[in-house]
């Protein structure tokens, strides 16, 4: 016997019960927003009900289930009964938007597009293809074979090309102008995240510059109206998709072809009716080339960016174990000793050599001298603060500057260091279990007092050889301060 959703679990009728929630109360407001926004009482000027549709089932796919798909169903419903429609005229509207989401939406997953991924590669090409001529050319041709031969109806047979034109123009305009929005919405963690850093940093009035050239364009379209207004931001937004990032690109594209959609439209409704729906079709699609224009700009200087950081990291960090090469920890603990007088107290140079590493490379092969590198670095770092640096100098031997640190603390960090070196047991590919030890020199220098960094790196040098020539598995500080007996 089929189940029935009340024969579901009680999870499983909570998730039906809250995608239908969700679904049902955007739908509704989302409609009845397009339905308020209908120049002549049909076809609405803006329609983001679909697209949105299509970007929370994308997003949230726990929102995709039989109670989400009747929570929408209802919500188009309602909207459009509200505003006193017919009962078969709201019924077949909202099955063609329905058919128009959906389809997309099992088509994406057919053809299984990383749409998490979208500003990958050609992702975003066909997504907006499977959008412009999947659920939006099937829900046309759906539209303009029921909808004229309803009563009350706002279409008419002897128009089938003109109102097929006007419906999928809409359809494929919003799914471009709306749908980029919920694809490139940032989590809360990314949010908060990015809303910190900007509060640290101070303010640029040069990145307002693009919104004030993109304001000034928009306005120009109220002075100089006609088909060629919808040029005028062009310059602006390519100017804007190399400045900010594509989130605030989407909501910006968004913005400016609703207004300009919105003054042109203006424009022709004033002169007729005939002249609106002459030039409908031809403003929707050109806004829709003018919304893909910045976007993708705006993918490609994400990508260039994204590369130039992997890139920079790479040039920066040991490829093995991720930690800061050579050259690059040397740079940043020489600004950081330069610069210590005035932001911190004191510096400490830890300087590590796992103890008897060739020997692990001799006995068990360079691959179990790699596990041994991975994991020891991974204990080090897990027990280290965001402002310490930790870097890679050469082979088996690695370096830690620390800062705002009295000698005791610093003492007990080192120590603690080679405490857990040792306790921590490296398993091999063989299920071997090896136990490592780590040798550490230690030098340490107050503040105001300036010294050159390599003459801490030196003096930690020689606390080093120290440990590794009076038994290893043991911290050694600079011979000014004191010794510290072995650890182990």
């Amino acid at each position: 016997m089929q189940k029935t959703l009340t024969d579901k679990p009680p999870s499983e009728q909570y998730q039906y019960l809250k995608a239908f929630l969700i679904l049902g109360f955007a739908m509704f407001i989302l409609a009845l927003l397009g339905i308020l926004s209908r120049p002549f009482s049909f076809l609405a000027s803006i329609w983001i009900a679909n697209a949105a549709l299509l970007g929370l089932l994308l997003r949230f796919p726990q929102l995709h289930n039989l109670g989400g798909i009747i929570g929408a169903f209802l919500g188009f419903m309602c909207a459009d009964l509200l505003t006193k429609n017919t009962f078969e005229l709201t019924f077949v509207l909202t099955i063609s938007n329905l058919i128009s989401a959906l389809v997309t939406y099992y088509l994406i997953l057919l053809f299984r597009l990383d749409f998490r991924n979208f500003n990958q590669g050609l992702t975003f090409l066909y997504l907006f293809l499977l959008c412009t001529f999947g659920g939006s050319l099937i829900s046309a041709v759906f539209a303009v074979s029921t909808v004229p031969y309803l009563p009350n109806t706002f279409m008419a047979p002897d128009r089938f090309w003109t109102d097929f034109g006007m419906w999928w123009s809409g359809e494929a305009a919003n799914y471009v102008v709306f749908s980029p929005i919920f694809l490139a919405l940032p989590t809360f963690k990314i949010l908060k995240t990015y809303w910190s850093e900007k509060k640290e940093q101070p303010y640029q009035l040069s990145l307002s510059l693009p919104l004030i050239a993109i304001g000034c364009s928009v306005v120009f379209t109220h002075f100089f109206n006609g088909p060629g207004a919808i040029m005028f931001p062009i310059a602006a937004l390519i100017w804007a998709s190399l400045t900010y990032n594509l989130f605030i690109i989407t909501i910006i594209n968004c913005i400016i072809c609703v207004i300009l959609y919105h003054s042109l439209t203006t424009f022709y409704v004033d002169v007729s009716p005939e002249a609106y729906l002459m030039n409908t079709m031809s403003i929707r699609m050109g806004l829709s080339m003018l919304a893909l224009g910045p976007l993708t700009l705006s993918i490609i200087n994400l990508n260039r960016q994204k590369l130039y950081h992997q890139i920079l990291y790479l040039a920066n960090h040991d490829s093995l174990t991720t930690t800061m090469n050579r050259r690059y920890f040397f740079e940043e603990s020489e600004k950081t000793v330069q610069s210590v007088r005035q932001t911190a107290r004191s510096v400490t140079i830890l300087l590590l050599d796992i103890d008897h590493f060739k020997k692990i490379n001799d006995q068990y092969g360079h691959h179990a001298g790699d596990i041994v590198l991975q994991q020891f670095t991974q204990v080090i770092a897990e027990n280290l603060r965001q402002s310490d640096l930790f870097g890679r100098l050469g082979g088996e031997e690695f370096a830690i500057l620390l800062k705002n640190l009295s000698l005791t603390e610093s003492i007990q960090i080192a120590q603690r260091l080679c405490h857990l070196v040792y306790d921590h047991p490296i398993t091999l590919p063989n299920n071997e279990v090896l136990h490592i030890s780590v040798s550490i020199g230690l030098s340490y220098q107050t503040c105001p007092y300036y010294i050159p960094f390599q003459q801490l790196i030196n003096r930690a040098d020689d606390a080093l050889y120290e440990a590794k020539e009076t038994g290893r598995n043991k911290l050694c500080i600079e011979r000014q301060l004191h010794t510290v007996s072995p650890t182990n």
